[in-house]
């Protein structure tokens, strides 16, 4: 083998290993997983239930777990959730976003209703609306009590999800 064409053979050698090096890690970084379907919503522990009183609303927030290539976030907030105890037994929750304009919903005491500043959306205690621009009622979440076996009590759990604002019916972020 002449020398000239072993320093082509080594040099294109040389130039497929610099590419491989440099293309793996562009191809993961475009395979990101952002690009893949969001994952389906987990309960997530929220409150006692001897936090919450009868009849009125309290605001929760909802954290998560959160990793990503280089660090651990343990108090990642996925949002905020009305919770509304109905009786002993049923508590409700409702997402703090507004179903207008995505909006935080905010609770007045003195009116006994849920009201959006954005826009003056107002909504009952049952979470209907009830005047302005909201096409449809607050955006219920799924709920389940799990009881607390070191105690009399139980946790409240919520399956925090976001919706599409500006729509009449409800439908899931994806």
């Amino acid at each position: 083998m002449e020398r000239r064409s072993f320093l082509k053979r080594w040099t294109m050698g040389l130039s497929a290993l610099y590419a491989a090096v440099l293309g793996i890690p562009a191809v993961v970084f475009l395979v990101d997983p952002r690009n893949r379907t969001a994952p389906l919503g987990e309960f997530k522990n929220v409150a006692r239930l001897s936090e919450l009183d009868v009849g009125v609303p309290k605001q929760v927030v909802v954290r998560n777990i959160r990793f990503d290539s280089w660090a651990l976030h343990p108090n990642d907030i996925l949002g905020r959730v009305w919770l509304l105890r109905r009786d002993p037994a049923t508590v409700d929750a409702f997402t703090t976003i507004c179903p207008h304009l995505g909006g935080s919903i905010n609770y007045e005491a003195t009116k006994q209703q849920f009201v959006c500043p954005l826009h003056g959306a107002t909504f009952d205690l049952a979470c209907r609306r009830v005047s302005g621009p909201a096409p449809r009622d607050m955006d219920a979440l799924e709920v389940r009590m799990v009881p607390d076996p070191a105690s009399n009590d139980a946790f409240v759990e919520v399956k925090y999800e976001n919706f599409v604002q500006g729509r009449e019916e409800k439908m899931k972020k994806v």
